[in-house]
């Protein structure tokens, strides 16, 4: 009898002693690809804070274009990551741009343009995404009568891209939508299969 007593008191022993180990020392997960530091720059003069709060203490700041190493990469609608490099630190998403690559990582819609030239939304939808892909990252839906600025190459040729079916243009964004938009846009031209010979731009007024 005293032997079963001795086994429901160890038993219980080793129960509180687990359930009293913290709940952040049992969860220990190992990073994926994606919570791997990437590199972000700064567009503006911004600070680095101590917690993720405008309000926390200020650490240094940082001034524009100044690269900083992420801690993970933020989901959509995140308005703070944690920083590694410079210094560590959250700091405000909104305030980061894509670090620029290298001339050798360059995709080949990534060369320099020369100017840009004005035309005008003819399709009753169109949408500007990011890479000219219909994978790349939406950035706005256009309208009829909207007037855009297409990139130029040596020549004065309309800078474009071919790939999955479709002649894409490229867009300057900042003279398109001034103080609202910045960098560069695709926009589908035509679409070489449906309707090869329709195009989503035409020479302004």
């Amino acid at each position: 009898m005293k032997l079963h007593k001795l086994l429901y008191i160890f038993t219980l022993i080793e129960i509180a002693t687990f359930v009293s180990v913290p709940v952040f020392a049992q969860i220990t997960e190992t990073p994926s690809k994606s919570s791997q530091p990437s590199c972000r720059a700064t567009k503006v003069d911004t600070p680095i804070f101590k917690e993720p709060s405008t309000s926390s203490n200020a650490i240094r700041i940082l001034s524009a274009k100044t690269k900083v190493s992420l801690a993970y990469i933020p989901a959509s609608g995140d308005k703070f990551v944690r920083i590694q490099s410079p210094t560590s630190g959250f700091i405000q998403t909104a305030v980061l741009k894509f670090c620029e690559t290298n001339s050798s990582d360059e995709k080949p819609w990534n060369k320099p343009t020369i100017g840009n030239t004005c035309r005008q939304i003819v399709q009753p939808e169109i949408i500007i995404r990011r890479q000219p892909s219909t994978k790349g990252t939406y950035i706005i839906t256009l309208y009829p009568n909207t007037i855009v600025y297409a990139n130029l190459t040596t020549g004065n040729v309309v800078k474009s891209y071919k790939s999955e079916n479709y002649i894409w243009v490229e867009i300057d964004l900042s003279r398109s939508f001034p103080g609202e938009l910045s960098g560069n846009g695709w926009i589908v031209n035509t679409d070489l299969v449906n309707t090869p010979g329709l195009s989503s731009l035409s020479y302004c007024n």
